[in-house]
């Protein structure tokens, strides 16, 4: 994609048109299009290929309700995970009242991190508890979506910041063993290995400026026509919709840089 594309692009600023193609055209392939949550309680039929929906939301944006009217309009499910910081409690309860799913994008090690201005991970596992102190928050922050919302958060996603970086421990790690999935009551953390293994195709969106607007080589219509079993897609609706300030940023960023291109392979992290 060239310059005037690109700009082109984001003067429309409507890359949603984007993705209700790329649901209608799983729908054609006969994919069934499902959340996290569908997945880990069986509720798919079996002898059809997957297309799980995973959106994290990491900032505010038109794009999550835009995206979500999109899967309404088609009659799919997909799962949504907030941060404490995105929060929006009456989006979330439509995500769920319509049978979609809503819960947590959670950040505890990251936040432990900056809280302590700890520098690398030397000083992270020096701290007495650090994990079971962390998986503390994440509960207490569990409890808080459950308790507020009423609703089940029966899966969560990690979220990743420059501090998990930092000290080289993604958010999930706190969930690498899987019988931390009692205590905090739920069924699947995002990046579970045993699911993950599964997978056959693992697609991630971003700004279209890279890599024509998505990681690890693929494009979720090519891997649609391939006809792949089992396609992992994790969007982030601010990359789908911009306000008028960011829609001007990006076509100032796409005058005076080059396009961006990356050969990245997924890695679970």
């Amino acid at each position: 994609m060239n310059k005037i594309q690109l700009f082109i692009k984001y003067l429309k600023n409507n890359r949603i048109v984007e993705y209700d193609s790329i649901i209608k055209n799983a729908l054609e392939k006969e994919y069934e299009v499902i959340s996290l949550r569908d997945y880990v309680e069986d509720n798919y039929d079996k002898n059809k290929k997957l297309f799980i929906l995973r959106h994290d939301v990491d900032h505010f944006s038109d794009g999550t309700r835009m995206m979500f009217e999109v899967e309404k309009k088609y009659g799919v499910k997909s799962s949504f995970y907030f941060r404490n910081s995105t929060f929006e409690p009456k989006l979330m309860q439509e995500i769920e009242w319509y049978g979609s799913e809503a819960s947590l994008h959670f950040e505890p090690i990251a936040d432990f991190v900056k809280a302590n201005s700890i520098k690398n991970k030397e000083e992270l596992y020096g701290f007495a508890n650090w994990q079971q102190r962390c998986l503390n928050v994440l509960k207490a922050n569990l409890d808080r979506y459950r308790n507020l919302l009423d609703i089940p958060c029966v899966t969560i996603a990690s979220h990743g910041e420059y501090e998990n970086i930092l000290v080289k421990t993604p958010n999930n790690y706190l969930t690498e063993d899987t019988k931390t999935y009692e205590y905090l009551d739920i069924k699947l953390e995002a990046y579970n290995k045993e699911m993950i293994d599964k997978v056959t195709c693992y697609i991630s969106d971003v700004p279209i400026e890279e890599n024509n607007g998505y990681k690890y080589g693929i494009t979720p219509f090519e891997a649609i026509q391939k006809e792949e079993k089992f396609i992992m897609f994790l969007t982030h609706p601010n990359h789908w919709h911009y306000s008028l300030w960011k829609q001007f940023k990006k076509l100032v960023k796409v005058i005076i840089k080059n396009n961006i291109v990356k050969n990245e392979v997924f890695k679970r992290v």
